[in-house]
């Protein structure tokens, strides 16, 4: 076998020393335990591991900026697929893709992207208990791959949340999107913190299965679709499934201070597709997707020490076949497995913590077949036979991390109060793009050509392999990139409290030797506590945040190198053969970073807690593709982005109590305007700017400055209602969402002609969506069954009146959002 690879900056040693020095100091200030804070709040620690957990809870609203979900909260709501991006609907500051939640393909198990104040959704920060659980490898290409892309690019079908997570075993959720703390680095849109559930002092084991079906749901597609039964094979059109979900979950106590919680979970689908293949036979196949959730902690206290261990591993895993004509079968699998171990100390002068985790996270391209050839031939037709499959493609990243962190006891200077943290983060990063074997390309010509299929050459009265000689010979080698490199983070914050006001500021320097850039960005946030009461609390900030770099930005070259094209006559002799070349062009990239200024008034309004902010992101050196006159690909920084976004939450400060029933509600409304350097922004960095000039409005402009066209919802209502009814042990929740449809552009097809010069240019025009009113509704029964056991039935009804809108920008085709679906989920608790 051919193997070719490409070795990129090998991993340095740099910062071991300083990791080394803060794990040491903390060992050595390992004296007796401090007494018992007396201000729980100052002293918690965010990672903490705790198996009695002390809450200490103010009489004041949540904090402008961070919005926590707890798991009261995700076994309320209407959760539909169970994945992050379906519970983050909540929360105003986060917004989805137009192309999400579409009717024609629900049988589908990909998780939907988030953007966060208008920032690209691939620039998030995803943690498990503190960690940093991101993808760097490709996560703009997340497009769902069931059937084989091009041979001469990356494969796809990645996705930024390295982890699929089920929020159903999750403890908590908190999102930050402004004044976003120092401890957190590597986004510019937001963080998304998650927790796993810990033991909570009882034992107990549940379980769950859950059902959908295509009766169920009402779908909405127009006659080309619905009779797309020649092509329908990638996916896009799933008018027959069956969904089926699968849970498990224990706590158990080991010993008096050890406590063990597992929870696992899996999510399955079947759907049928069908095709006409080279043959012009109609093809039936049924499809499989399903992700898998093993998720778990072990917790201890030894003295003074809290000893945790945590392990994750998740895998999406779905069928597909190579293409409508190469019909080798095909399974795509997005993979993520690793552990966690933390360490935490109450010491004199604060709380020590340290983090020591191994992640692995992998996109596999498994075919059954890496030849595919194009015969000359076929009995009773002129149609050519067609066979094989792409072969094998793989793409990985293996991280470990060292993570101490202290948080010190509250320090008085003058009127002052202080509360000081510092950390920082030592991390190796392997990343890896292979192609596992060579794969083979072959096509076949008649010898002599007859009016259907090859002339007889042999007069056995039939045509057939003899008659016909290989012409092409395209060999695609098996080949690999790598990419070591380490990353060294330091953060210090304060927070100061001063009579009235309290005042963060904090600053994060980011160093890593891939793009060899280090990142200054401060943070600072003040509250002025108006009244005194935490009644009412004004909120302004102004902070920096520095994005990711991706491995992406080394492959594009490297793997259309890996191939050789060689051409035939009929007499066997090679004519013509061409050989490519890594053309990669050399990087020389600034790290994206987002500026956000932000001002926010926080209430108490009688019985409702109120947050209102306004946030403004100005985002530079984006980065983008561009080819030279050379040939190379190379990247810049020319991407830039600017967004205003106006949020108000009301929420209820305690339930309310009509007759036997506890309510809660909440409403949130967002406006955003986000203005992108380029308007195919979807595809991020692997999009070209868009310099050609085109005609719209009235006048000539460059294709950057049309208005974005995804993750750009301009106003957006959610209101939550939660009824509980103890007496009947029934619980009735609801999300009405209403998304105004807003205004994109398209190429009308028509040309204006500049009077000046005579030139002509493309006329875009602007396609207004209609506004979408949605209800999602779950109602919940959870008798008790036996004197330590409750079980539960549970109907949730996805938008509910079944309305619908069209966001398509083609005049061939419609694109319609989800229609009426439901499921039903049973379970018992012991």
């Amino acid at each position: 076998m051919n193997k070719r690879r490409t070795y990129l900056f090998p991993a340095t040693r740099y910062g071991l020393g300083l990791a080394c020095i803060l794990t040491g100091l903390g060992m050595a200030w390992g004296q007796a335990p401090a007494e018992d804070c007396k201000d729980g709040a100052e002293c918690a620690n965010e990672r903490g591991t705790q198996l009695q957990t002390l809450v200490v809870e103010a009489d004041r609203p949540a904090d402008i900026g961070r919005t926590r979900y707890t798991a009261d909260d995700i076994a309320e709501m209407p959760t539909g697929d169970g994945h992050l991006s379906d519970l983050l609907r909540l929360n105003t500051a986060v917004d989805f893709s137009r192309d999400a939640n579409q009717s024609a393909n629900s049988a589908t198990l990909k998780p939907g992207e988030i953007s966060i104040h208008g920032q690209p959704f691939y620039q998030n920060l995803f943690t498990i208990d503190g960690l940093d659980m991101s993808s760097d490898l490709d996560p703009a290409n997340n497009q769902d791959v069931w059937s084989s892309p091009s041979l001469v690019g990356p494969t796809g079908g990645s996705s930024p949340q390295g982890y699929f997570l089920d929020v159903d075993l999750l403890e908590s959720i908190e999102v930050f999107d402004s004044n976003v703390p120092a401890t957190f680095g590597g986004f510019t849109g937001g963080v998304v913190s998650t927790r796993l559930k810990r033991y909570a002092g009882e034992n107990s084991v549940a379980l769950r299965y859950g059902i959908s079906r295509d009766e169920w749901e009402r779908f909405h597609v127009d006659s080309k679709t619905r009779d797309s039964i020649d092509s329908n094979y990638r996916g896009n059109y799933t008018p027959d499934y069956l969904r089926q979900n699968y849970g498990l979950s224990l706590q158990q106590g080991l010993t008096d201070d050890t406590g063990l919680t597992m929870n696992v979970s899996r999510r399955a689908s079947r759907f049928a597709q069908t095709y006409r293949d080279s043959a012009d036979a109609l093809r039936k196949i049924d499809f499989n997707d399903r992700i898998d959730n093993v998720l778990g902690r072990i917790d201890t206290r030894l003295g003074s020490d809290m000893l945790g261990l945590s392990f994750r591993y998740t895998d999406r895993r779905h069928d597909g076949i190579t293409s409508r004509t190469y019909d080798s079968p095909l399974t795509q699998s997005h993979e993520s497995y690793g552990a966690t171990f933390q360490w935490e100390r109450r010491l004199d002068i604060g709380d020590f913590s340290l983090d020591l985790g191994l992640d692995r996270l992998s996109d596999h391209l498994d075919s059954e077949e890496s030849r595919f050839t194009q015969a000359a031939y076929l009995e009773g037709s002129g149609r050519p036979v067609q066979s094989g499959g792409y072969g094998d493609t793989k793409q990985s990243q293996t991280r470990t991390v060292l993570a101490p962190e202290w948080q010190f006891n509250a320090l008085a200077f003058g009127q002052s109060r202080h509360h000081l943290t510092t950390g920082g983060r030592l991390r190796n990063t392997q990343s890896r793009y292979e192609r596992l074997t060579d794969v083979r390309y072959e096509k076949y010509d008649c010898l002599r050509r007859a009016k259907i299929g090859c002339v007889d050459q042999n007069g056995d009265g039939k045509s057939g392999p003899e008659d016909a000689y290989l012409s092409r010979a395209f060999d695609y080698y098996a080949g690999e990139v790598t990419l070591n490199y380490n990353d060294l983070a330091w953060y210090l914050q304060d927070r100061i409290e001063l009579g009235d006001w309290t005042f963060t500021p904090g600053l994060r320097a980011d160093w890593e030797s891939y793009l060899k850039n280090t990142d200054i960005a401060p943070r600072f946030k003040v509250e002025w506590d108006t009244f005194g009461d935490d009644s009412t609390r004004l909120v302004a900030g102004a902070n920096r945040y520095y994005g990711r770099s991706f491995l992406r930005y080394q492959l594009n070259d490297a793997i259309s190198s890996w191939r050789q094209l060689r051409f035939f006559d009929k007499n066997g002799n090679e004519t013509v053969t061409r050989r490519y070349e890594d053309n990669s062009g050399t990087l020389n990239l600034k790290t994206p970073y987002a500026d956000e200024w932000m001002v926010g008034w926080q209430q108490r309004l009688g019985p409702l807690d109120a947050r209102l902010q306004f946030v403004n992101r100005e985002s530079r050196d984006g980065v983008l593709r561009e080819e030279t006159e050379e040939g190379e690909t190379i990247y810049n920084n020319e991407g830039r982005s600017s967004t205003d976004s106006l949020t108000l939450d009301l929420a209820l400060a305690t339930p309310w109590k009509i007759g036997a029933t506890r309510n809660r509600a909440s409403l949130g409304i967002s406006y955003r305007d986000t203005k992108r350097s380029s308007y195919q922004g979807g595809e991020g960095y692997n999009t070209e700017p868009g310099q050609e000039l085109i005609y719209y409005d009235g006048r000539l402009i460059t294709e950057d400055e049309l208005p974005a066209w995804d993750f750009n919802i301009p106003l957006d209502i959610r209101l939550q209602t939660v009824t509980q009814v103890p007496k009947w042990y029934l619980t009735w929740s609801n999300f009405i969402n209403l998304r105004q449809g807003g205004t994109v552009t398209r190429d009308s097809r028509e040309n204006y002609q500049d009077p000046t010069t005579g030139l002509a240019y493309d006329i875009y025009e602007d396609v207004d969506f209609k506004d979408l009113i949605t209800v999602d509704t779950r109602i919940r029964w959870e008798p008790p069954l036996l004197s330590k056991a409750r079980g539960y039935v549970q109907l949730e009804v996805q938008n509910l009146f079944d309305e619908t809108v069209d966001y398509s920008t083609s005049d061939y085709s419609r694109q319609y959002t989800a229609g009426r679906s439901g499921n039903l989920e049973f379970g018992v608790r012991f």
